[in-house]
């Protein structure tokens, strides 16, 4: 038989998630001629295929990550359904009322930003808190960011119940909600790629392009 030889490195997989979280909204806003309410109202503009495609992209790394336990299959698996959602159910427009579309749309995003806080402060956290060097670092990384996505989230939901909706949309708030979480989310999976020389010891630092030994595993860390 051949020896077993590893089809993909986990690390690059979590790095090309955060890449395309990270460039998501900036690409969405260059591309819209028009402001934007919020990342998701970008469907209705020119960015809707990046919008569209990335949300896609994005499932479908999330749907071929396994993790390290069963939890972390189920979560983001779950995470990927999430995400098709989002980009196939759209949000309302502008001038609509809400529909089946629109709420399919909040619920999955919701449940997808709730996910990924999960993946910060549990996940990734389970392998590193409380540990010394770079790996304590990551921790600090992972926990700043899980909070950071969960106190967005909070953040609009209270300007919601405070100022009321039309605030909301005046100060475009639900866009920089999302901005925040996305970027959150991003920071944190690029982090737990481990390619970031002040973030990851050179032993466990992944090859970018190629590697000395092709058959060797990665180490299971965050």
């Amino acid at each position: 038989m051949p020896s077993p030889t590893k089809v993909f490195d986990y690390r690059l997989l979590r790095f090309t998630v955060g890449l395309i979280a990270l460039l998501l909204a900036p690409l969405v806003v260059l591309l819209a001629t028009t402001p934007l309410s919020s990342i998701s109202a970008s469907y209705y503009t020119e960015a809707r295929d990046v919008f569209v495609g990335f949300l896609f992209v994005v499932g479908a790394l999330m749907m071929a990550y396994e993790g390290h336990t069963s939890q972390e299959s189920i979560a983001s698996r779950a995470a990927a359904i999430c995400a098709f959602c989002v980009a196939l159910f759209p949000t309302k427009c502008a001038d609509c009322i809400a529909s089946v579309s629109s709420w399919t749309h909040n619920i999955s995003a919701i449940a997808l930003f709730l996910i990924l806080s999960w993946f910060c402060l549990v996940a990734f956290q389970k392998r590193t808190r409380n540990q010394p060097g770079m790996k304590g670092r990551r921790s600090v990384i992972y926990a700043l960011c899980g909070w950071t996505i969960l106190g967005a989230m909070a953040a609009g939901l209270l300007t919601r119940l405070i100022a009321g909706a039309d605030a909301v949309k005046a100060w475009h708030v639900t866009f920089w909600v999302e901005w925040v979480a996305l970027w959150a989310f991003a920071f944190a999976w690029i982090t737990a790629g481990k390619v970031l020389p002040f973030l990851t010891a050179p032993e466990e630092a992944v090859p970018l392009f190629n590697s000395s030994d092709p058959t060797s595993r990665p180490t299971e860390s965050s």
